[in-house]
């Protein structure tokens, strides 16, 4: 009778054994509730818990990529007559319209600017009349505005007249989204890498060749426009792909991405002092791997929690 007695209490410590050793520290070590102060903005142990490690605050310097998705929006061939001449398949047949439309305004205003200067002459020979020489005028003009509005609009997709004058056979251009506050990250004859969606695990350098001048205001992005070789026609107008382009921080106070918490479309993290934790609502400019540089709500030295974050937030929130 003892003997089975016996067994029985030595398997339900083994039981109670198995049932436990999986548990956290946190867990098995209860502590007692902590006093919950000014709405859940402060925290209070009893004493110092033993399961939220902490960070201090610095400023430091951090590098990443600010990664945009991107599209091929052309491609430059070489015409029939070789190098001297080239044609632009745009993505866009709105802007293959427009540009051709350009190109004849060109013309129109290197036209009418020849007749006026002749009509000038025969003026001044009186072989003209003075409403001869006024329509002449005025037909230039209305040309040059023609040329001008159409410019307007060319720029607002992205392209420089003189940009496609000079624009370069066996080339793609990629246009990227690059958002508003990476924008300052992005320089012009700087090297990016692309990688194109129909190219797994492939990456392409190019460079770019210009920025944007209109801001997208729904969007909150400028284009900013990569050329790429393209002798062997592998980028075709209209291919999906994501721009990178390696950006650096120096004197920036940024945080471990672990100490951060979303809640409602906000972003918070917890300061630690003592036995006491604080919520502080902070305002993230860029995430550059493991860390987020804040805008406000850190200093420098500030001891920051970085791990069982979601513990305080069941404190703080309710839930």
């Amino acid at each position: 009778m003892k003997t089975t007695q016996y067994k029985i209490l030595i398997l339900g410590f083994l039981l109670f054994a198995c049932e436990n050793k999986d548990k956290p520290v946190y867990q098995m070590k209860q502590a007692s509730k902590p006093e919950i102060k000014d709405n859940g903005n402060q925290i209070v142990f009893a004493s110092l818990p033993p399961y939220f490690d902490t960070w201090f605050a610095s400023k430091r310097s951090l590098e990443g990529k600010v990664e945009a998705p991107a599209k091929v929006a052309a491609s430059i061939y070489a015409g029939a007559q070789g190098t001297d001449s080239k044609i632009i398949l745009f993505e866009n047949p709105e802007i293959t319209e427009l540009y051709s439309a350009y190109l004849q305004s060109v013309a129109h205003v290197n036209r009418d600017a020849d007749f006026y200067a002749r009509v000038q002459d025969m003026y001044k020979n009186a072989a003209a009349t003075g409403r001869e020489l006024l329509e002449a005028k005025t037909g230039m003009i209305d040309a040059q505005n023609e040329m001008l509005e159409l410019e307007a609009r060319l720029r607002v997709f992205g392209y420089k007249p003189s940009e496609l004058k000079s624009a370069q056979p066996n080339t793609a251009w990629i246009v990227a989204n690059v958002a508003e506050v990476d924008l300052k990250h992005v320089r012009v004859g700087s090297n990016c890498q692309i990688e194109f969606n129909s190219y797994d695990n492939d990456f392409f350098k190019g460079k770019v060749v210009a920025i944007g001048e209109v801001l997208n205001n729904n969007t909150r992005t400028v284009n900013v426009r990569i050329a790429l070789p393209n002798r062997e026609e592998k980028f075709k107008p209209g291919m999906f792909a994501e721009a990178n382009f390696d950006i650096s921080e120096s004197d920036k106070i940024a945080v471990p991405n672990t100490a951060l918490l979303t809640v409602e479309g906000k972003t918070y993290l917890f300061k630690r002092k003592g036995n006491q934790f604080f919520r502080m609502e902070v305002d993230p400019e860029k995430q550059l791997g493991d860390y987020t540089i804040l805008k406000s709500g850190v200093s420098e030295g500030d001891s920051i929690v970085i791990s069982n974050v979601i513990l305080l937030k069941g404190f703080s929130f309710g839930y």
